[in-house]
């Protein structure tokens, strides 16, 4: 049984996982090499992995639309939760040769299943005339038979999904914003044309009770209904779909018990053991706790990529893997049940089944999420207990050794620190992270924990988190986010503010361009013009008001989507998962969970910085150049003015990123405007707004559709990723080195940013080599989290590289590298991410 009193003997163990604590793995070697595994399962799977290409599957889509049709006359919630039974048992199994951990979500690896009640018409229009095998990015081969398949339920599920209720209810206002109907202030495509995800199940309660134990807790609680309680009926209907869930779930664990069973008589040596023993880990686990390590990485893979399953979501959470599973690896070690090398064979599979997983997205949203696959499926490991204790552990260290020896791209490794953390993890987890794969990303308890208490978590939750997706913090199983809820273009709102809430300029090539309400003619709040401003003060209260009115409608858009997915896609199987919903007995998307928040993200910090560092030295201070002009000289993509271009891209302006006070102020100030206008309004699904700053890879997408602006970029060059300095084509604009960069960034008010904050840094291989490389990267780390830092993630590979790998992608397929709060295969990224992320500064110490 799972005993998590296990957890608080960490202290005892030694700080050592598979590998030695300061084992060099080489510096800014990514993912190109062969055989890095120790184990000769590993290394074959992983090599089977990169030469399969992304597919699409239309079976998920087929099962779900059938019996959708079947059961019209039923509550919506049972409809949606017998299609979700009917999914898990009919879809087509399989388990591979390598497999120790059984079960996929619903389509074979590296293949898409097809999720038509949120979102579909976009789909089967690009499969017909933008073929997925043909994107710039995020290539995926589709059958002549999979196109019908999907072709032929198409006239059924229109005006049916998610997406069009959630278009029917947002205000003309609210649309005139989006990407995809609008000018592109915000892009709500995450959860406009996809599930929500952003959530993670409470394994501690799994394991304890299983199955079983909580159809016995919904029983007992539908015998325990008030029958004079007005939401009575509700409850009755949310408490049959999680039965049916339930049901559904327990066949899905017997289906593979059962072919392990079958396929074994057929295997030879080892192989013919490892599928029994499959097969009773499965049949024990489709009703009990588990009783043994493997038994709950068993459990622990099957119940998280189902809800995959159910919901179409990305970014759900792995967990805080090191904590939840310790009592199982701890207990076995001890009675001698299992070895160390069996068990980090274990973890290297399950991260290659994680990294197996996939999605396909629209043509819009898979620009501002390039390269995601999946999407979003982290995995947090240390940090603290709840009870404030360092959390750090065998588990911890193994799992760090598990992205060393894979090197892919899942689980997104997060690491978490406070300042007890021990030295030994510091160093373990330098030495993997400047390997070049992006991983493990930093995360710092110290600003975290007490942000998410002041959203109003308690401490011990607070304590118990996880980190979403790209940096979103996230009480484990207790929490449904919505994180990463839409992008937010901060530069554009600039550019309205000084042009009376007017595009500066319009191109037939910018994207927008045929949807676009025209250059010249108001799209925003009219707050007056840079050629009338007599003061820096009145460009401030003009940026100010402006964000207000665009926060205003962002806020009615997401609103519009959150009643959307509450009344059309609510989530019975998911809603066991996570605490309160039983108890409360109402589904996670109408409020059912402790801690509910939409949390849209700030893109462009930097940018506004020092757009408004140049207004303010170059038009009112040193007065090189009117207001006026500046604006015809925006207009005109700078033509003309290519002194005052050059002088803005120069050290002679302050620019963020340099640790200058002046310009640092105006960061902050400008990402609290955007955080102040967001922050503690009312979601429909119960709790509030939060900010965070960050981009995924949106920055790409908005600068294409931003015009030149005063920072110093041209038209359609990409806006800053996160809270990383401006970088444009005539140069960096961080110019003094990472530790600058760090006391910038951490200049900014990470706590009221408590949706999470996203720092790129590049480094060149050199750099971070060898022991000093290790200290000077510890040491700079230490001075941004001891400044309220929250978050960093680091890129740890050589421009020639990157540029061969452009012009040669058949020799990089397993060249990972960090995009924004995610790692990718480069070769597979849209181009012009390819080249945002090759054009980053390369810092040096």
């Amino acid at each position: 049984m799972y005993d998590a009193s296990v957890v608080k003997e960490t202290a005892k163990v030694t700080l050592e996982g598979y590998d030695p604590y300061d084992k060099d793995y080489g510096t800014g070697t990514s993912g190109l090499e062969e055989n890095p595994s120790p184990f000769a399962r590993i290394n074959a799977w992983r090599q089977q992995f990169l030469d399969t290409p992304l597919g699409v599957s239309a079976e998920r889509a087929v099962l779900w639309t059938e019996k959708f049709k079947e059961n019209s006359n039923k509550p919506h919630i049972i409809r949606c939760a017998e299609c979700f039974a009917h999914v898990l048992k009919n879809v087509s199994i399989e388990i591979g040769k390598y497999e120790l951990v059984a079960g996929n979500m619903a389509a074979p690896p590296r293949c898409a299943p097809v999720f038509p009640e949120f979102s579909y018409e976009w789909l089967v229009e690009e499969m017909d005339n933008k073929p997925f095998e043909k994107r710039p990015g995020d290539r995926f081969l589709i059958t002549e038979e999979t196109k019908q398949q999907l072709r032929d339920i198409r006239e059924f599920w229109k005006n049916r999904t998610v997406h069009d209720l959630a278009k029917s209810l947002m205000p003309a206002t609210a649309l005139k914003g989006t990407g995809s109907y609008g000018k592109g202030i915000y892009l709500l495509g995450n959860y406009f044309f996809g599930g929500v995800g952003h959530t993670s199940a409470r394994y501690e309660k799994i394991y304890e009770l299983g199955w079983k134990g909580l159809q016995d807790k919904i029983d007992s609680k539908l015998s325990e209904l008030d029958p004079c309680d007005p939401s009575v009926l509700d409850k009755i209907q949310f408490y049959q779909a999680q039965l049916i869930c339930l049901d559904g779930i327990m066949t899905y664990c017997r289906r593979y018990a059962n072919l392990a069973r079958q396929m074994a008589p057929a295997a030879e040596g080892e192989r013919k053991q490892e599928l029994l023993q499959m097969a009773d880990n499965l049949d024990w686990i489709a009703e009990n706790p588990p009783r043994s390590f493997w038994e709950a990485l068993q459990l622990w893979w099957m119940l998280t990529v189902v809800i995959t399953i159910e919901g179409n979501g990305h970014s759900i959470h792995w967990g805080r893997f090191d904590q939840h599973l310790y009592p199982f690896f701890r207990k076995d070690m001890a009675e001698g049940k299992i070895t160390k090398d069996f068990v980090q064979e274990l973890i290297e599979g399950a991260w290659i089944k994680i990294s197996e997983l996939t999605k396909i997205r629209d043509e819009g949203s898979t620009k501002a999420f390039g390269g995601v696959e999946l999407g979003g499926p982290s995995l947090t490991i240390g940090g603290q207990t709840p009870e404030g204790e360092d959390a750090t552990n065998e588990l911890s260290f193994m799992c760090v050794d598990a992205m060393a020896h894979v090197r892919l791209n899942a689980p997104w490794l997060t690491s978490r620190w406070h300042a007890n953390s021990p030295r030994e993890w510091w160093i373990k987890v330098t030495k993997v992270a400047k390997m070049g794969l992006g991983m493990p990303s930093f995360f710092n308890d110290e600003i975290i924990i007490p942000s998410m208490v002041n959203r109003g978590r308690t401490i011990e939750d607070s304590r118990d988190y996880g980190a979403l997706g790209c940096v979103e913090p996230n009480s484990e199983g207790r929490e449904y986010g919505w994180h990463d809820a839409a992008f937010f273009n901060m530069n554009k709102v600039l550019e309205l503010a000084i042009n009376n809430g007017k595009c500066t300029g319009c191109s037939a090539a910018c994207p927008m361009y045929d949807q676009c309400v025209g250059a010249g003619e108001t799209l925003g709040l009219q707050t007056g013009s840079l050629a009338d401003f007599s003061s820096f003060d009145e460009v401030r209260e003009a940026y100010d008001k402006q964000m207000k009115y665009w926060v205003d409608r962002l806020v009615m858009a997401e609103c519009a989507m959150d009643v959307a997915h509450q009344t059309r896609k609510p989530l019975p199987y998911l809603s066991l998962l996570v605490e309160d919903c039983i108890d409360k007995g109402k589904d996670v998307t109408a409020g059912g969970a402790r801690y509910n928040f939409i949390g849209p993200q700030g893109v462009g910090v930097s940018n506004v910085a020092d757009g408004l560092s140049a207004i303010k030295k170059l038009v009112f201070e040193d007065k090189k150049i009117s207001g006026a002009d500046l604006l015809d000289a925006l207009e005109k993509n700078w033509e003309g003015y290519e002194p005052i271009y050059a002088l803005i891209n120069s050290a002679k302006v302050p620019h963020y990123g340099n640790d200058d006070e002046e310009v640092d102020d105006l960061a902050r100030w400008g990402a609290k405007c955007y955080c102040k206008h967001l922050e503690r309004r009312p979601t429909p699904h119960g709790g509030e707004f939060q900010a965070g700053l960050y981009p995924v890879s949106a920055n790409v997408p908005f600068g294409a559709i931003t015009q030149a602006s005063p920072d110093g970029r041209k038209a359609g060059e990409p806006v800053a990723d996160g809270v990383s300095p401006v970088h444009t084509s005539r140069g960096s604009h961080d110019v003094s080195g990472p530790t600058a960069v760090v006391k910038s960034v951490s200049a900014l008010d990470h706590g009221i940013a408590s949706n999470g904050t996203l720092l790129n840094m590049k480094f060149s291989p050199s750099t971070l080599a060898g022991e000093t490389g290790d200290e000077n990267f510890i040491g700079m780390m230490k001075v941004y989290f001891q400044r309220k830092g929250m978050h960093n993630q680091i890129n740890v590979i050589s421009r020639s590289v990157l540029e061969d790998a452009m012009d040669h992608p058949e020799k990089y397929k397993g060249l990972i590298v960090r995009v924004a709060g995610y790692s990718a295969f480069f070769t597979e990224l849209d181009p012009s991410v390819q080249r945002d992320i090759l054009e980053r500064t390369e810092l040096e110490f």
